[in-house]
């Protein structure tokens, strides 16, 4: 840290969480609300992860999944709120993103193990596990009816830790920062030379070089695709975002979809979303949205909403 932003109160916090590489930049009034903020920032991490990290054999999420068929587990308020957004996502997306539908990535995942595509009496059969109108959730209770059922938050966690750290930020009257756990983004205010924050669009189809920037404050981005993350099978690639309607990996033209909403929550929803849909409708539902705002990249280009071209900025 320089002297400089020592002076203007930038203060710069990097680790490893969620599978990814952590950011979060803020300005404070002093070194010692700098230390707080930062204190409180790792301990709700780690806190996250030993909640609901499914490569946590002992977290609450495994327990969930483990008394699948035998018995509801007790939540308590905060650990409800996970599962009324697992509701939240499920309806929002319109049943689009299930969040039982883990059951299928593990199929997948062990399909890619032993290369081999799984059969369709296999899939019809795990897809029986899903659908989330099965769960059974009370005020401080949750129960999957059926063996075999387990819930994962992959489609919305990261994205709602970054909501949180902001909010946690904002509880520590921190008016100016940026949260960004691996490529999931949420701004307030502005850094310390300039209006916006900068924030970086990757390119799908060339490895670790950018595609656009974008100016934004006050808002959240978050990205989905299979450009980058799939499973191989016999010499061939699947996605790693599965359509639990279908069973099977997501197969469009879609590289990734980058999505601004006002929450980072939000907009990893639309992006998910659209990277199921495919491009019409998945742009469709950003055109709907509030607020919201998109950038779609394919193998041979890229497409924008509405008003996007408002927040670019020229290379």
């Amino acid at each position: 840290m320089t002297a400089e932003e020592l002076a203007v109160g930038l203060f710069k916090l990097r680790f490893k969480a969620l599978g990814t590489n952590c950011l979060v930049q803020f300005r404070a009034p002093s070194i010692e609300s700098a230390k707080k903020y930062r204190s409180e920032t790792l301990a709700w991490i780690r806190s996250f992860e030993e909640t609901w990290s499914r490569f946590r054999p002992d977290s609450l999420l495994c327990h969930i999944n483990a008394s699948a068929g035998i018995n509801a587990v007790k939540l308590t308020p905060q650990q409800d709120e996970i599962i009324k957004l697992c509701e939240h996502t499920f309806r929002t997306s319109k049943g689009i993103i299930d969040p039982t539908s883990y059951p299928l990535t593990e199929l997948w995942d062990s399909a890619a193990q032993r290369d081999q595509v799984p059969e369709e009496n296999e899939i019809a059969r795990t897809r029986e596990s899903i659908g989330w109108d099965k769960v059974e959730h009370s005020p401080g209770s949750v129960f999957l009816p059926e063996k075999g059922m387990a819930l994962e938050i992959g489609g919305f966690g990261k994205e709602y830790a970054v909501d949180q750290l902001i909010a946690l930020a904002r509880s520590y009257q921190i008016e100016h920062a940026l949260v960004d756990l691996g490529r999931d983004v949420a701004t307030l205010g502005s850094p310390v030379h300039g209006p916006y924050w900068v924030v970086g669009v990757e390119n799908a189809r060339e490895l670790d070089a950018p595609l656009h920037r974008l100016a934004i404050t006050n808002q959240a981005l978050a990205t989905s695709g299979n450009g980058r993350r799939f499973r191989t099978i016999g010499g061939e690639k699947y996605g790693h975002i599965i359509d639990s309607r279908t069973g099977h990996p997501v197969k469009n033209e879609l590289l990734t979809a980058t999505c601004l909403a006002n929450d980072c929550l939000t907009a990893g929803l639309l992006s998910t979303s659209a990277c199921i849909l495919g491009i019409d409708s998945g742009m469709e539902q950003v055109d709907r949205s509030f607020n919201t705002e998109a950038l779609f990249q394919t193998a041979t280009n890229t497409l924008f909403s509405n008003n996007i071209h408002l927040q670019l900025i020229s290379q």
